[in-house]
């Protein structure tokens, strides 16, 4: 056993939050920055743009303070990583809808702090917009360059955990002696997990191939990531030693994760809620056409195969069973989805269009993170 599965250090993990966002945002809000906070955001797509010079200074200090990518990242296995996600992009989005997503509301440390917003589990789909837009962010092979997508969209994500710390103690007061400190780094790893570790997971329960440094690669992509995103001794945000090395390590911390989090579903009911909406999304994603041929059964399928009887249940969903065809058919899908990306340069960079496209027809533009003052906030585009 090493410390990725030891009591006393997952402890210290769900007591660790992030000093440097919270005393900025605590800053913003005793000078009342909400509206400069809200246009400096917006000034903020992604890239090498600088802040206003109007924006508050202690947005300025944060961005500046946080930093950028620590020396001992290798920019090779960020592009190696960039393309094995693009070349099985279809897969992993239908890892992310079908186990990633429902394998997250199995926590209730998760769903408590999602339940903050109470029209949350009316839509599914505006989240998924907020895990594609991530996605996209985090995928391209420009996103870890200076200024890059994945370095601004993690400072943003850090001021966005600081607010919603501020909103769970106010409505949330007993969560820190259940769970620890809200958006505390376990949780924020097993949500890195659910966009690496357990995307190569599911890529191979679904039998298609991955090579092992293909998926060590994808993994690297997301552990950088997870450093940018505060997980880090205070004060050292070069240190990575809070964030597993491996896809072995992850494996372990994961388990662990698991056994110390998941329950049951009548302990965790919003948990149940938001699975039932994320799977009736799902169905919905589908083509008319598609539903009237019979593939409405897709999702669920999806869900079997991807979940244990054990990881359904904790849920609310059973297996399902049978619907052979289905499967062959959805196992065809996707190897040629994967051969297409592997094969074809274009195809994948048109994968990532696609993802953006997808945010775009919903959203009108980018998604955008921002920092929430109170609870009608997290009602807005970037939190539902």
């Amino acid at each position: 056993m090493s410390k990725w599965s030891d009591r006393t250090f997952l402890d210290g993990l769900r007591q660790a939050g992030d000093p440097l966002a919270d005393a900025a945002v605590a800053r913003l809000r005793d000078e009342g920055g909400a509206g400069a906070v809200g246009r400096a955001f917006r000034h903020l797509q992604g890239n090498a743009t600088p802040l206003p010079a109007d924006a508050p200074e202690a947005l300025h200090a944060f961005m500046r303070d946080a930093g950028g990518l620590p020396p001992w990242v290798q920019p090779s296995r960020l592009q190696h990583g960039s393309s094995a996600f693009l070349k099985n992009a279809l897969p992993s989005v239908v890892v992310l809808l079908a186990s990633s997503l429902p394998r997250g509301y199995a926590a209730p440390c998760l769903t408590h702090i999602l339940s903050i917003s109470r029209n949350l589990e009316r839509h599914p789909y505006e989240r998924l917009m907020g895990v594609v837009q991530l996605l996209v962010n985090v995928s391209d092979h420009r996103a870890f360059l200076d200024g890059g997508s994945a370095i601004v969209t993690a400072k943003k994500l850090r001021l966005l955990h600081a607010g919603i710390r501020v909103l769970a103690d106010q409505y949330r007061p007993h969560f820190r002696a259940s769970y620890g400190v809200p958006v505390n780094h376990e949780d924020m790893l097993a949500t890195i997990m659910a966009f690496s570790y357990l995307l190569v997971v599911g890529i191979r329960r679904l039998g298609l191939p991955l090579a092992d440094q293909e998926a060590e690669d994808l993994y690297y992509l997301w552990r950088v990531f997870a450093v940018l995103m505060g997980i880090h001794p205070p004060g050292d945000p070069h240190d990575d030693s809070l964030v597993p090395a491996t896809l072995t390590e992850a494996a372990e911390f994961y388990a662990a994760y698991v056994a110390r989090n998941n329950t049951a579903p009548e302990a965790n009911p919003y948990g149940v809620t938001l699975a039932e909406d994320n799977l009736a999304m799902m169905e919905r994603l589908l083509p008319p056409v598609a539903r009237l041929c019979g593939l409405g059964f897709a999702p669920h399928l999806c869900m079997t195969e991807l979940m244990s009887p054990e990881e359904l249940a904790r849920v609310g969903f059973g297996p399902l069973h049978g619907h052979r065809l289905l499967k062959a058919i959805l196992t065809w899908v996707l190897r040629a989805g994967q051969w297409t990306g592997h094969h074809d340069a274009f195809a994948a960079h048109l994968a990532q269009l696609v993802l953006q496209g997808m945010v775009e027809v919903d959203r009108r533009g980018e998604v955008e993170f921002s920092v929430p003052f109170d609870r009608f906030d997290l009602q807005g585009s970037a939190f539902r």
